[in-house]
């Protein structure tokens, strides 16, 4: 009876730690989105491909692996197309990271918009969706931006 009590009050004490370990693992803070570099334009036809480094920071003090981002980008508050991502990307604790994205551009929305990109000016940028991210388990973590932003297509 006492070795049950004592292999019991083990077992109990494991699944706890286990327990905690996976629950502080679970709910990573929320990246935090810094800037948008490198815009270079992959594909051109209806619906062209722009590729551009998303750069973001992670607050959480482990690394993390990031999988399935889904991702809208506005430019001033119309949708100038839609991103995702189904690669696996490991996030460095701690730090900041620069994201590859390759975004379906929406040109019906992009074009009222075109000369405000071609003469650099600020546009309203705004960023919605989520990414799955995590260490071991993966939780889906709200990506939310919004900001003026110059948008320097010709760097």
């Amino acid at each position: 009876m006492i070795k049950n009590t004592i292999h019991r009050k083990a077992l109990n004490t494991i699944a706890g730690l286990g327990a905690f370990f996976l629950a502080s693992c679970a709910n990573p803070k929320d990246l935090v989105y810094q800037d948008v570099k490198n815009f270079r334009v992959n594909k051109i036809s209806l619906n062209p491909e722009v590729g551009m480094d998303v750069q973001f920071y992670n607050p959480n003090k482990y690394s993390m692996t990031l999988k399935d981002a889904d991702v809208d980008l506005y430019i001033n508050n119309k949708l100038a197309g839609h991103a995702t991502l189904d690669k696996r990307f490991n996030i460095p604790a701690s730090s900041t990271f620069l994201l590859p994205v390759t975004l379906v551009a929406d040109l019906q929305n992009i074009i009222p918009n075109a000369l405000s990109l071609l003469a650099n000016e600020e546009v309203n940028v705004k960023l919605t969706g989520h990414v799955k991210a995590g260490k071991g388990v993966l939780v889906s973590i709200p990506i939310r931006y919004e900001g003026k932003k110059r948008l320097n297509v010709f760097q």
